[in-house]
């Protein structure tokens, strides 16, 4: 199963470590995380506004951390073209062409924008909450398979 996780993710992650999207990095190793640059870049823009560091205090050491653990673990997607399905919201376009353009399974978001296009190319986009649904089902029909 393959997934491409929003830079919104990332940033939930990092702020709120006992959160959803933190507990999905918490089991990367049930699903091949698809990863671009641009979304590392995003969710890396993102942590360091003003406004985040002024309330969730994100350490630098923590920022780099998730993100190498990011670069690290997931497959690295050159996008090679976007089509402006979302022409309000431009970046969310290279979302869609990382997961399309992977072979995704599902694209992570917590972006209305993206979550109101409920699939794109075959690739399926959920909440956070979704994705943990079904990741705990493929896991528990993989036990019982065992």
């Amino acid at each position: 199963m393959k997934a491409v996780l929003d830079a919104n993710i990332i940033v939930s992650a990092v702020i709120k470590p006992e959160g959803k999207p933190a507990q999905i990095l918490g089991q990367r190793d049930r699903f091949e995380l698809l990863i671009s640059d641009h979304i590392l870049q995003e969710a890396q823009r993102v942590l360091h506004r003003k406004h985040i560091q002024e309330k969730y205090h994100p350490s630098e050491d923590k920022i780099e951390g998730i993100l190498n653990v990011l670069r690290e673990f997931g497959t690295l997607i050159t996008v090679e073209h976007t089509e402006n399905l979302i022409p309000k919201d431009p970046p969310d376009n290279i979302v869609l062409a990382c997961a399309a353009e992977g072979s995704a399974d599902y694209l992570v978001s917590g972006n209305q924008h993206l979550l109101d296009l409920k699939q794109h190319r075959g690739v399926k986009i959920v909440t956070p909450t979704h994705f943990l649904e079904i990741i705990n089902q493929k896991s528990k029909i993989i036990n019982e398979a065992q």
